[in-house]
């Protein structure tokens, strides 16, 4: 993954940070941008994206908010993709080369749920802190060591440029259990069309060999182990960013940002030279 220009990471802060209080919008840091302004006073150096968010249903914030903001990132020329889920609608911008990721939270069971699948309550989002990054006041959750404990673990204070992703996986409950309120139409399509809400993943080593009895999990979803051919299957409800765990120990690679939809079947081919910050791995099948 390649770092952020920090200049150009900055000056995109503060025009999404005008643009968002000019149409009074409330917005929080999350991620790698709230633990380096928490911990450190700036931006992580070795940071790849922007990471905002707001909450849908607090602060007076709806959908139809969200779709005036994301006009006026376009009249600002910013480039803008949303995508729509039951947990969240994903605002994904682009400026000056810098990716900008604006979550918008659905509230579940008195929860959110942040990629790649961490529980976080509510209510530390209920009366957000005030910390001074890039010398502008910026809110995030509170209190923020409590937020950066559930997201990264007790460890968060200690700088690491690599190995935190498997920090967060291996914090994850296997299956996040929050209600969601499916449509009738939905529920009926899922049982009609089981394969449609569902994918397939075959693992094969560097020489695309099918390789057998190998752990694969999805992060928040559930983990399998691969048959003869190499194939695991898993349910999943909507397209989405999932972050997905292949193999165990030294064989283990984490692919953190991988773009799944539901019935789509991939390929994931082994590289014994470059087991980690590979993105985008995972290859649908012609």
């Amino acid at each position: 993954m390649r770092s952020m220009h920090m200049a150009d990471a900055g000056k995109v802060l503060l025009e999404i940070r005008q643009l968002l209080n000019d149409t009074n919008i409330i917005f929080f840091l999350r991620h790698g941008t709230c633990l380096g302004a928490v911990r450190d006073g700036e931006l992580i150096p070795w940071d790849d994206d922007i990471d905002i968010g707001s909450i849908i249903g607090m602060y007076n914030l709806d959908e139809p908010s969200i779709l005036q903001a994301v006009d006026e990132f376009k009249r600002a020329g910013f480039q803008v993709k949303v995508l729509e889920t039951d947990f969240h609608i994903g605002v994904e911008l682009s400026k000056l080369g810098i990716p900008v990721d604006w979550t918008c939270y659905r509230v579940l069971e008195k929860s959110i749920l942040q990629y790649p699948g961490v529980k976080i309550p509510i209510q530390i989002y209920e009366d957000l802190s005030t910390v001074s990054l890039l010398d502008k006041p910026f809110l995030v959750p509170s209190p923020p060591e409590e937020y950066l404990t559930l997201k990264y673990g007790p460890d968060w204070r200690v700088p690491k440029k690599t190995g935190f992703e498997a920090d967060i996986i291996d914090s994850i409950p296997e299956s996040i259990n929050l209600e969601v309120k499916y449509s009738i139409f939905t529920r009926v399509l899922k049982f009609l069309f089981p394969r449609k809400y569902s994918i397939r993943i075959t693992v094969l080593s560097a020489d695309t060999q099918p390789i057998p009895m190998i752990e694969v999990a999805i992060a928040g979803v559930s983990r399998q182990t691969t048959d003869h051919d190499g194939c695991v299957q898993f349910d999943l409800s909507h397209e989405d960013y999932y972050a997905v765990d292949i193999g165990i120990g030294e064989n283990r690679e984490i692919l953190y940002e991988e773009v799944l939809k539901p019935g789509r079947d991939y390929f994931y081919i082994q590289d014994p030279n470059e087991m980690y910050g590979r993105i985008h791995v995972l290859k649908e099948k012609d």
